[in-house]
């Protein structure tokens, strides 16, 4: 292509058609502007098309953990109603002033087990930091970008800040809680041997039982009005990072 070229401008230039050898030349010229630019273009797109890709595969790896996150957090939502549903018992069981028979003992052990709950904060921010370290503005949407942000480097540590506050009395309330208790004896369950903590005939007189039960199921109604809360916020996350990569 270049020797036809060549050969074109040497003819007009041999046969003295200057005008035409200008014009041949400046269209020739364009036609090379116009080559680069095609290229430049394709290679935009090229660009722009890896750009995509990548933004896609991260929002891909967010939405999936905040998911996980989701589906955590509605579990330990279930840990604290069966907390909440053991210490009314136990309240009603103080009210009736009932005394800590043997017909007892087995419920009073599976639920003494949910008396033990307790908050154990985690979510994964991986993948969120992962965008942030290759550049935030690699996520084309602005508003979800802002979001984002606003999400995960306010909102998830605010949320974990209120519940640690609600939480704040837990090791006290689990000390309080084995003080009750009397000495340990061995009993075998299901072949093996096991060490459980004698319960006093009387712990549905004591007061400060009762006052215990109360702050217990304080803490975990209000734990759990919290995070239903912010399960909300979490799920509405989820549907514009879907939305977003489905666009």
């Amino acid at each position: 292509m270049i020797r036809i070229f060549s050969t074109l401008r040497q003819k007009l230039l041999s046969e003295h058609k200057i005008s035409k050898y200008v014009l041949y030349a400046t269209g020739e010229i364009l036609l090379v502007v116009i080559g680069i630019l095609i290229a430049l273009q394709i290679n935009n797109w090229n660009e722009e098309k890896k750009d995509r890709a990548f933004e896609i595969r991260m929002l891909k790896e967010v939405h999936k953990a905040l998911d996980n996150d989701i589906a955590y957090f509605n579990r330990m939502i279930i840990r604290y109603n069966k907390l909440d549903s053991s210490v009314t018992r136990f309240i009603k069981l103080v009210h009736q002033k009932a005394s800590f028979n043997d017909t007892l003992y087995r419920y009073g052990i599976s639920r003494w087990y949910y008396l033990r709950t307790g908050n154990n904060y985690i979510y994964n921010r991986g993948p969120y930091e992962a965008i942030k370290s290759s550049g935030l503005d690699r996520i084309s949407n602005d508003s979800l970008r802002n979001h984002l942000v606003n999400f995960y480097d306010f909102q998830f540590p605010r949320n974990k800040e209120l519940l640690t506050w609600v939480n704040r009395e837990y090791e006290e309330d689990i000390k309080k809680l084995e003080s009750f208790l009397g000495p340990n004896f061995i009993e075998v369950v299901n072949g093996k041997e096991e060490i459980f903590s004698k319960f006093p005939e009387d712990l549905f007189q004591q007061p400060q039982f009762l006052e215990l039960l109360r702050n217990m199921r304080a803490r975990a109604r209000l734990y759990n009005t919290l995070i239903s809360e912010f399960i909300v916020k979490m799920e509405a996350m989820s549907i514009s990072i879907k939305q977003a990569i489905e666009k």
